[in-house]
């Protein structure tokens, strides 16, 4: 009886181990899956692009100490930083800008000037804005940058914004 019990068990354990089916656990088949994606490719924006950031004093820290200019890198965007018109209208000539980042007061200064000269799109920059404010900036803009906001979300808020460049840049089918 203890042999045939020895045999069952080994019997079973065999089929299990020879098995060609998955047995890991819920959890495991996340970390299986996440072990392809490195974690610069979680930053990488779908669609790269020029970028002017207007800088001012009314940003935050981050957009002067080098933080945003690593995440543009990561991202693939190619950045300038300009701080006043006469700088913007010069990059804007190139005709290789593709979006412009102002905080809200200079992103409706400007608004004028970059729609008649080029094809960029303006992403006004709003910290902590009322949902009015930011409803009505997205309704005069198309798209905003909200922060605070993680680095992923501004990715994605950029690429929105490409994605509305590309949309007002492409000949209207009649």
């Amino acid at each position: 009886m203890f042999q045939r019990t020895l045999l069952l068990a080994a019997v079973a354990l065999a089929a299990i181990g020879f098995s060609e089916r998955d047995l890991s656990a819920c959890g495991d088949k996340f970390l299986l899956l996440g072990r392809s994606v490195s974690y610069g490719n979680l930053l990488k924006s779908s669609k790269p692009g020029n970028v002017v950031l207007y800088s001012t004093p009314t940003l935050p820290p981050a957009f002067g100490d080098g933080r945003f200019d690593l995440l543009m890198t990561v991202a693939g965007h190619h950045l300038a930083v300009v701080s006043d018109r006469r700088a913007l209208h010069g990059a804007l000539a190139t005709g290789k800008i593709d979006l412009v980042l102002a905080d809200g007061v200079v992103s409706r200064a400007i608004a004028d000037d970059v729609s008649a000269s080029s094809a960029a799109v303006i992403v006004p920059i709003l910290v902590d804005a009322a949902a009015s404010e930011r409803a009505s900036f997205e309704k005069d803009f198309g798209c905003i940058l909200r922060l605070p906001s993680d680095s992923r979300k501004v990715i994605d808020a950029l690429d929105r914004a490409m994605k509305l460049r590309a949309r007002r840049a492409a000949p209207h089918a009649d």
